[in-house]
């Protein structure tokens, strides 16, 4: 929708207007030119951080926005910008020399962020041009984008930005198949890889809800991770109760006589997914099962690991963790299983009818390690998060997302930068366009591991 306030601002934004002993001051007092050229839209001064060169940014408000400008060298384009968030994020549309080379969602009101689009390209000057295309206003909210700058990503140098994700319980989205909340989400993810720099994808468990003799479910989930796995994306699903035989139809125990046994019945799950659709699995507590694995990745020039582990792991799993942490003291551990603290942050001390509890697992792997730096768990609760320090005084953040939810498909974003030695999280579902930014959390000096 087109604004007719942008005249106005745009005038407003290359004045300086002293009112009432104030002084405002816009593009002219900028210490270097704006790089971008506006139409229906304004040079305006930069209001998020890192504060760019020229201290502004190319604020674009309507879908006839656009801002465009030249640049050199090789690679992806890098951009960086700010929006308002109203029912949803702004979305911005790049194109280079002509081509239309992707999109990308700016996901943040306040950090300009690094956005790579597109593919690479080839040495030379390039011109860019970088469109509005999903304006959007509702009282009492507006949205519109604000770009900081455009340039070159320069090959060699290292990215030290990146996220990954988690899902949470998504039991309740496989219940029928006209249900399409579950692939929303990870077509939604493949979508945004780029403005993500998504590394992996991960679940805290609870993938289905019961099995049944068609395994329809399962047929469910199965195909609603296929575009993580055609994307190439690394992933690991935690297992959850109702991912093996201890549920049965209608989420009640299948043989109540045999629960603990069955909880170990993972045969249908590991049918299902295996360590060749999760692309990245370097090892295993027991062969041809993904119950207790872990999968390695590097993103901001360090090295990761994700390990998943069983509910209420057994003894003997948690001892095979221990010795795959110790193994990998350079590897930044992320732990993921799916019972570990409740909806109130504390970490949960029944064992239920697994073999230890939540609570033992925290006392002898997590808090011995000093490389381990998450956990992700579901199960109980909506959302949460805690922070506990380790015995080698390393910080461990840990994040609940659970929901349950019947309308729609919240995913965790984590968004770690190395160089800050930062994280951001924050919840977001796809399919209605939800932000729940009661949950976003940021944390900085998180001691990533070199």
């Amino acid at each position: 929708m087109t604004r007719p306030r942008s005249a106005l601002v745009a005038l407003v934004a290359t004045l300086v207007t002293v009112a009432g002993g104030m002084t405002f001051v816009g593009a002219a007092s900028a210490a270097e030119p704006s790089q971008f050229t506006v139409v229906n839209g304004a040079i305006r001064t930069a209001t998020g951080t890192p504060v760019p060169a020229s201290g502004t940014h190319a604020s674009l408000w309507a879908n006839s926005s656009y801002a465009t400008t030249s640049i050199s060298g090789s690679g992806r384009v890098l951009i960086g910008a700010i929006g308002e968030n109203c029912q949803g994020w702004p979305t911005v549309r790049l194109t280079v020399d002509g081509v239309v080379v992707g999109s990308t969602t700016i996901v943040s009101a306040t950090s300009y962020g690094t956005y790579p689009v597109g593919a690479a390209v080839g040495v030379g000057q390039h011109n860019v041009k970088i469109e509005f295309v999903n304006d959007f206003q509702a009282s009492p909210c507006d949205r519109n984008v604000h770009i900081a700058y455009a340039k070159m990503e320069t090959p060699g140098t290292t990215d030290t930005k990146f996220s990954f994700a988690v899902m949470p319980d998504t039991q309740q989205e496989v219940l029928n198949s006209g249900d399409t909340r579950f692939r929303n989400r990870t077509d939604w993810l493949v979508q945004n890889r780029s403005a993500l720099d998504l590394r992996f994808v991960t679940s805290s468990g609870d993938v289905v809800n019961w099995d049944t003799p068609d395994h329809s479910q399962y047929v469910i989930a199965r195909n609603a991770m296929r575009p993580i796995e055609t994307a190439g994306i690394p992933y690991a699903l935690a297992i959850g109760n109702h991912d093996t035989q201890a549920t049965g139809v209608g989420g009640s125990a299948r043989d109540p006589a045999r629960t603990r046994e069955l909880v170990r019945d993972t045969t249908v799950f590991n049918q299902f997914f295996t360590v060749s659709q999760y692309g990245a699995v370097k090892g295993q507590f027991e062969t041809g099962k993904v119950d207790n694995s872990y999968s390695t990745f590097e993103a901001g020039g360090v090295q990761w690991m994700v390990l998943t582990l069983e509910l209420w792991p057994r003894v003997e799993a948690v001892n095979w963790a221990k010795n795959v942490v110790a193994a990998h003291p350079r590897h930044n551990v992320i732990v993921v299983t799916h019972d570990y603290i409740d909806g109130n942050g504390n970490i949960e001390q029944s064992a239920s009818y697994g073999a230890t509890s939540p609570q033992y697992l925290f006392d002898n792997l997590v808090k011995q390690y000093a490389n381990i730096r998450f956990v992700f768990s579901g199960h109980v609760g909506v959302a949460g998060n805690r922070v506990d320090t380790g015995v080698n005084g390393n910080k461990i953040y840990t994040f609940l997302q659970t929901f349950h939810s019947n309308t729609t498909n919240p995913v965790r974003l984590v968004e770690v930068d190395t160089a800050a030695n930062s994280l951001r999280t924050w919840i977001y579902a796809p399919y209605n366009n939800q932000s729940f930014t009661e949950y976003d959390r940021s944390f900085t000096g998180i001691g990533v591991v070199r």
